[in-house]
């Protein structure tokens, strides 16, 4: 056994290409997974079988719980399993009914969730199937297969399908683009707004104020070199206007 391959896993199904289709084997019950070498495969990546042995045996609760709720007839009243355990002991016969079961609507109800569960099934079936079968006694699907390759629309359709159930809708595109994005922008904006005008403004009137202060107790004081230094710094700033602007 190679030994850069870690792990195993049960009823693993394993990719091998064939004339430029993917066909999907079972080659043992135990294969090796190796974690290195990661191969390309036509078909999405399923879960592995922790999640899948879950799921199965959540699919048989939920393909009995049905049966609480079929009626069955005891001493001419109507009960159900779900009714007798909800009625109290007391009085197990607290309501009767008269009217019979009404097989059509429950037809007309059954027929329209079967047919969504089936269709459901059906378009799965053709998206998920392998591309070419090497069975024989599956000629239509090979059939279907070979004229599916040859119509680009159909393709193209396809891919379509493909690509948006594998990426879950586009939803995590839409989140990233308008509400990651927008949120983040929305947070660098008030970022700027709380460091540059909140706290921006009071920053500079304190340090305004401060040199104002300092300068009115300078002036205020009476100092003869407080007005000269004032005097002859606006007599500079006047001479470099009139060099630079009127001279030049």
């Amino acid at each position: 056994m190679n030994t850069t391959r870690e792990g195993a896993s049960v009823f693993m199904k394993k990719s091998y290409k064939i004339s430029r289709n993917f066909v999907k084997m079972m080659p043992s019950f135990i294969t090796d997974t190796d974690f290195y070498n990661k191969n390309i495969s036509a078909y999405p990546t399923e879960s592995d079988n922790t999640i899948l042995f879950p799921l199965i045996v959540l699919i048989l609760f939920t393909f009995f719980i049905g049966l609480i709720g079929i009626p069955f007839n005891q001493e001419g009243i109507e009960l159900d399993i779900l009714t007798k355990w909800l009625t109290p002991p007391i009085n197990p016969f607290h309501s009767t009914s008269n009217h019979f079961f009404d097989w059509s609507e429950f037809a007309i109800n059954a027929t329209l969730s079967v047919s969504i569960a089936y269709s459901g099934i059906f378009i799965a079936f053709f998206l998920y199937k392998p591309i070419y079968s090497p069975l024989k006694k599956f000629g239509l699907i090979n059939s279907f297969d070979k004229g599916g390759t040859k119509s680009i629309f159909l393709d193209k359709i396809i891919n379509f399908f493909y690509n948006w159930s594998s990426n879950r809708g586009y939803i995590d595109a839409f989140y990233a683009t308008y509400f990651f994005k927008g949120l983040r922008g929305l947070t660098e904006f008030v970022s700027i707004m709380d460091r540059r005008l909140i706290d921006g403004i009071p920053n500079g009137f304190g340090i305004t104020s401060f040199f104002v202060a300092e300068s009115f107790k300078y002036i205020g004081g009476g100092r003869i070199s407080s007005y000269l230094f004032l005097y002859f710094f606006y007599v500079s700033i006047f001479f470099l206007i009139y060099f630079f602007f009127l001279v030049l």
